[in-house]
């Protein structure tokens, strides 16, 4: 188990790594546009930046999961 600031390495292939780093970017520009969305009461943008928040979360979810092992007792599918 990893403690307060210990790093963790993951060997990944450089597609993945770029995607990575495309999903990064992107979360966080979503997350800027939720809160320029938030200020100005633009449900439409809310709703339009929150969907690109979860497009890219799942991505980088996605692509930590094809990497790390789970075991069952971690919740992995059989």
């Amino acid at each position: 188990m990893l403690k307060d600031n210990e790093g963790m390495t993951i060997a990944i292939s450089a597609l993945d790594k770029r995607l990575l780093a495309n999903g990064i970017a992107g979360w966080r520009c979503a997350n800027a546009d939720i809160d320029t969305a938030i200020s100005t009461a633009n449900w439409g943008a809310i709703e339009g930046a929150q969907h690109d928040r979860f497009m890219h979360a799942n991505t980088i979810a996605l692509i930590f999961h094809k990497y790390t092992d789970t075991t069952p007792e971690q919740g992995a599918h059989l």
